[in-house]
């Protein structure tokens, strides 16, 4: 299998130490809460019409039943029926609620094809000046969650794939919990879905586990270029498979697993030493080491294959004497 490469901006830590140096020194890559995603447009479900109106009748008619008046956040009117696009505002309580179930429920650990995207050098190593690692994910030890290779990112121009039950849109929620927060419906309770049919609670529930994978792999069609492949994690499956430290989630990368470092042409002297410190020391593996520059034709970063010594003197004698 081909490698997938890790951008790593230069960013130090409260104790100065480079993010780059911090993973080689532990060999440990973050699987990431997706509620800390950069894109507010990520994981967030489709919400159409037909769910709009059931949330709001649900909402209303709960109201009224529960304390005898008519309710609505319109005055004089129900929210059923203003379109979606117009009700500013209205479903974000559903939207944060996927959200934080996910939150709950995945790691996620984000890699790429492309080791030579201009725009991803740009945006996560600060404009070159930190590195690109090359992991080989095929890796016997390396823990990979929910699927062996990982679930390639489709990039769409709108949510549609991302649809949830027409349940999940209800007021109060369908599910019912326990004090531990576990689900505790029958699994043939009857639930409304789609079109007013009917599907057991075990169905709805599938439908709403297959929608929180296809959010996690579904991104705007603009973010294309990255090439991303994400290894999700279920902590309910795979906590023996993560290391967690200080409230966050971390995959173990065994040296085997690392086969490439790609160090930024911006990249700062004593980064570039510290990289070399721990290749010489063999704390990680054997990777091969390469220096990068704009291609001079291409809009794309060209690397370029060295050994340890060639590495520091490029960036203590070569570049700034160019």
């Amino acid at each position: 299998m081909p490698l997938l490469y890790k951008y790593v901006e230069p960013d130090k830590d409260n104790n100065g130490t480079p993010k780059p140096i911090r993973i080689l020194e532990t060999m440990r890559l973050s699987a990431t809460d997706s509620r800390w995603f950069n894109d507010p447009f990520e994981v967030r479900p489709w919400f159409d019409q037909e769910r709009h109106d059931h949330a709001a009748k649900t909402q209303e008619t709960f109201h009224e039943r529960m304390l005898g008046i008519k309710h609505s956040l319109l005055k004089g009117r129900s929210m059923a029926g203003i379109p979606t696009e117009d009700a500013s505002g209205f479903g974000e309580h559903l939207n944060k609620r996927f959200r934080d179930d996910i939150g709950r429920k995945y790691r996620v650990l984000c890699l790429s094809k492309n080791s030579k995207s201009v725009l991803m050098w740009g945006h996560y190593t600060r404009s070159h000046a930190g590195i690109v690692l090359g992991i080989e994910t095929s890796a016997a030890n390396l823990q990979k969650g929910l699927k062996p290779d990982g679930f390639e990112v489709h990039y769409d121009p709108d949510r549609s794939k991302i649809k949830l039950p027409l349940a999940y849109s209800q007021s109060p929620s369908v599910e019912q919990y326990d004090l531990h927060r576990n689900i505790v419906n029958r699994a043939d309770e009857e639930v409304v879905s789609d079109g007013g049919l009917v599907i057991p609670f075990r169905e709805y529930r599938r439908r709403v586990e297959e929608a929180g994978i296809t959010a996690l792999t579904t991104k705007a069609e603009d973010w294309h270029y990255e090439q991303e492949v994400r290894f999700i994690y279920d902590l309910s499956q795979h906590s023996n498979q993560l290391i967690c430290e200080n409230n966050r989630h971390l995959v173990s990368v065994p040296a085997e697993a690392l086969r490439e470092i790609i160090v930024g042409f911006r990249a700062d002297v004593k980064l570039v030493q510290s990289i070399v410190q721990l290749f010489r020391d063999g704390r990680i593996g054997k990777p091969k080491l390469f220096f990068s520059e704009c291609h001079p034709n291409l809009y794309e970063v060209k690397p370029h294959e060295t050994n340890d010594q060639y590495l520091l003197d490029y960036f203590q004698i070569v570049l700034p004497s160019m």
